[in-house]
């Protein structure tokens, strides 16, 4: 089975319980390359959007811990997901090495960009565990977007488009992690945003500021 048969199929089965609603979704479906920012409320949200997309292969980048279970596993591959190696926890010993690594795969992804990939990252890192999304000093979204407008990049990422994604009405459902509230039917809002431009100003900044951007769209009422 296809990838984008399976799609179709968890698309039908997700709107039997989720109303679905997307805002400026045909921003995916120009010619440009496109670079996604989602916010990150629930575990079912990633494929929830990869569902109402079939013809889009936006290319996630997931933790290698999620590749070795089954069904996540199967799912990753079928989305050509990159891998994100285990980091250990940054110490004063090993802040260098981490580092290093943390450059690495920010490398990886501008790579991807350049190969002409729709590439999708959740600057967080991490499910939510609280009503607001909270990066703080993650670094992977800051540093592919000062490689994709760095002056000398020009041309390479010419073709880039950079979409914010924020998404609703799932931070109280089974697959968060915050306080479940059982519903019938959950009123879900998936809104697409092309920043590009605001976000070749904030990678001027500092990279806390620059996430502190990136918290205050998301968590936007």
């Amino acid at each position: 089975m296809t990838r984008i048969q399976v799609a179709k199929i968890a698309r039908w089965l997700f709107h039997l319980h989720y109303d679905i609603r997307t805002e400026g979704g045909e921003l995916l479906r120009d010619d440009k390359v496109h670079l996604v920012f989602p916010n990150h409320p629930a575990y079912v949200e990633p494929p929830i959007l990869c569902a109402e997309f079939p013809e889009v292969l936006l290319r996630p980048m997931a933790d290698e811990a999620f590749f070795r279970k089954r069904i996540s596993g199967w799912a990753l591959r079928l989305a050509s997901a990159i891998v994100v190696p285990d980091l250990p926890a940054t110490t004063a010993d090993n802040r260098e090495q981490s580092a290093a690594k943390a450059r690495q795969l920010s490398a990886t992804a501008l790579q991807a960009l350049a190969d002409g990939n729709d590439l999708l990252i959740y600057p967080s890192g991490h499910i939510r565990f609280k009503p607001v999304e909270h990066i703080g000093n993650r670094r992977l979204a800051y540093e592919v977007c000062q490689g994709i407008f760095a002056p000398e990049n020009k041309d390479t990422y010419a073709n880039v488009r950079v979409i914010m994604l924020r998404t609703t009405g799932l931070d109280d459902s089974c697959f968060s992690k915050q306080k479940t509230r059982p519903t019938l039917r959950r009123h879900v809002l998936m809104h697409f945003e092309d920043l590009t431009d605001s976000l070749r100003e904030w990678s001027k900044l500092e990279r806390r500021a620059f996430n502190e951007q990136l918290e205050q769209w998301y968590n936007r009422q």
